[in-house]
């Protein structure tokens, strides 16, 4: 089993707050009206948390395969 570094500790700590971000924006683009405004903060929230989970799944695979 390999050991856990600062680096792997960093990189799953941001990609936990890239899916947070992403969620953040979601909820604060619904008070927007309609047009260009709604719909460009609802792409990049989705792309924050489809990143984060993106990222995310390649520390849970690796835990998982216990290398």
């Amino acid at each position: 089993m390999s050991k856990v570094t600062l680096t792997d500790k960093i990189k799953t700590v941001n990609s936990g707050l890239f899916v947070i971000i992403g969620v953040i924006i979601l909820i604060r683009s619904l008070h927007l009206s309609a047009g260009l405004l709604v719909w460009l903060p609802l792409l990049v929230g989705i792309s924050f948390i489809a990143f984060g989970i993106y990222r995310l799944r390649f520390v849970l695979n690796h835990f998982r395969s216990g290398q």
